[in-house]
Order: structure tokens, then C-alpha cells, then sequence
């Protein structure tokens, strides 16, 4: 009832608060992926999900999860010690330290990472085809073999012609260096699009079939479309095909309870504006993002 799901709402940000407000001062994802990470964080469950909500590859997880509709507990693992000359990568002793489930679920310390009654299991694009392969639901992978390779080429093709140019082209430096990383990125995204159904079948990269591959790419179009516009005008309108299937995406049920705000984003990626790229967006401000995505 609405009245229950208050009380579990109010439940679990008590108990993120209890935990000395941690994740609580970071719950700035959105309606829909606030109230799931504090409905998901109240209860100890056999399924728990290391994540967070900075991490697209964890971000692609919590959709495959949600997607089936899955009973698990979140818990939130910030990698990152804070302090006066900024932040860095803690190293896996201290993790171990503040973290010993996690670090027991993923040795490395590399999220995402999911403990599923004891059985562990990491990388993203291993959870979700783990996650279409364990729980009841509908599914992330299509029954044809040949289909279902194709998923997962184009999900890997993001992992190595998208997010390393995304990442290339917000820390580059030189105007030489991020204009490579542009149009590598583009290209990669071109491939992409040229992969996908004809719109008249449907919306998504198999047409009507929501899939690991649309997944794969979700967490990455809504960087772009936030932060690489904001910081490196980054223009979305040069991937119409994406435009229409980011719509369908943003629909679902699945995306809706995870996404991010994309203020968040923008806000948490602060350190990577420089007056060259980002001076005008930040004068228009956060309506100019609004009107970037069709």
C-alpha cells in the first residue's frame, strides 16, 4: 500500500542516516534512484549489490537487477578518501578495512561487484548475462544465438570504443589530444547506431527487445549528454538514432527506479570545466540540457 511504502521509504534514509549520513549527503540521484537506494538499503537480503551511484558500470547492473525485478540489498562503497589536496583511489588494505564484505565479494576491490547468497561475481557485462542467466524475470539476452552474439559484441564495443574516449576527451588537456578523442568517440557511437534495428522495428538496439546491449550503453549516453556537454559542448542532436532510443530507454520502468540526476553528474564532474569549453553552458545553465535531448 502507499502507506507501507512510506514507512519503508522513511525507514531506509533512517538508517542511511545512521550510518553517519554518508550516502545520505549523496542521494541526489533523482526521484526514482533515491527512493530505490533507500528501499533497498533498509533490509539485509541474500542478494546484495556493491555499487554506486558514481560508477556507469555499476549503474548498468542496477538496471539488469531492476529489470528483473530482483530482491536485493544496495550497498553504496565509496573508493575514494577525501581531503584538503582532493581525492584519491584508496588502496584495497583500507577498502578491506571499511568495506570486509565487499572486499570478500571482490577481491580486487573493483565494483560493480554482486554477492548472491554467497557466490560472488563481478564485471558488469558479466553481471548482466550472470543476472539474465540466475533470476526469474524478463530477459536481458535474446533466445537466438546469433542475436544474442551480436548483444554482446555491440555491449563489449562500449566498453572499447565509447567510455575510453568519453574518458579521454573530459581529462585531456590539449586541444589536439580532446579533438582525437571527439571524433573517436563519435565514431564509436556512429558504429553503434549503424548496428542497431531500423527505428520502424522499434526503438531499442534490437527493435522492440530491450536487451544487455541497450544496457551496456544507457549509462554512458546519460555522461554524454550531461557532463560532455556541459564541460566539452558536446553535441547529442549529431546522434539522432540514439536521441529516439535514449527516449525509450528514460521510459522504462527499470531506468527510471536508477537514474541518475543529471545535475548530480554535472556537479560531480566539476573539476573538468575549463573556461575554453564550458563558459557558455554554464551561463544558459540547466535548461540548455534539458533542451539537448529530444
Amino acid at each position: 500500500s502507499d502507506g507501507d511504502a512510506v514507512v519503508v521509504l522513511k525507514a531506509g534514509l533512517e538508517l542511511l542516516l545512521d550510518h553517519g549520513g554518508a550516502v545520505a549527503g549523496q542521494l541526489r540521484y533523482g526521484l526514482g534512484g533515491e527512493t530505490t537506494v533507500a528501499a533497498r538499503s533498509v533490509e539485509r537480503l541474500p542478494v546484495k549489490f556493491y555499487g554506486t551511484w558514481r560508477c556507469p558500470y555499476s549503474h548498468r547492473v542496477w538496471i539488469g537487477l531492476e529489470e528483473k525485478h530482483t530482491e536485493y540489498q544496495w550497498v553504496e562503497i565509496d573508493l575514494y578518501r577525501k581531503g584538503d589536496a582532493g581525492q584519491w583511489r584508496m588502496a584495497l588494505e583500507e577498502l578491506r578495512e571499511l568495506y570486509p564484505d565487499f572486499v570478500r565479494c571482490s577481491q580486487r576491490g573493483r565494483l560493480p561487484a554482486l554477492d548472491n547468497d554467497g557466490e560472488h561475481v563481478e564485471d558488469s557485462l558479466i553481471l548482466l548475462e550472470y543476472i539474465h542467466e540466475v533470476f526469474v524475470g524478463g530477459p536481458l539476452l535474446p533466445t537466438s544465438p546469433g542475436l544474442r552474439a551480436k548483444v554482446k559484441l555491440w555491449a563489449k564495443h562500449v566498453d572499447l570504443e565509447v567510455a575510453p574516449h568519453f574518458d579521454r576527451l573530459l581529462s585531456a588537456h590539449d586541444a589536439e589530444a580532446r579533438g582525437q578523442a571527439r571524433n573517436d568517440l563519435v565514431q564509436g557511437l556512429a558504429l553503434f547506431e549503424a548496428a542497431m534495428a531500423p527505428q520502424s522495428e522499434g526503438p531499442f538496439f534490437l527493435g522492440d527487445d530491450f536487451s544487455m546491449a541497450d544496457i551496456a550503453l544507457a549509462p554512458w549516453w546519460l555522461r554524454v549528454i550531461s557532463v560532455l556537454r556541459a564541460y566539452r559542448k558536446f553535441d547529442p542532436g549529431a546522434h539522432p538514432r540514439l536521441q529516439v532510443w535514449y527516449e525509450a530507454v528514460e521510459a522504462r520502468p527499470s531506468f527510471q527506479r536508477t537514474k541518475v540526476d543529471p545535475e548530480r553528474l554535472i556537479e560531480e564532474f566539476s573539476g573538468f570545466a575549463d573556461l575554453e569549453e564550458s563558459a557558455q553552458f554554464r551561463r544558459v545553465g540547466g535548461s540548455s540540457l534539458a533542451r539537448g535531448r529530444r
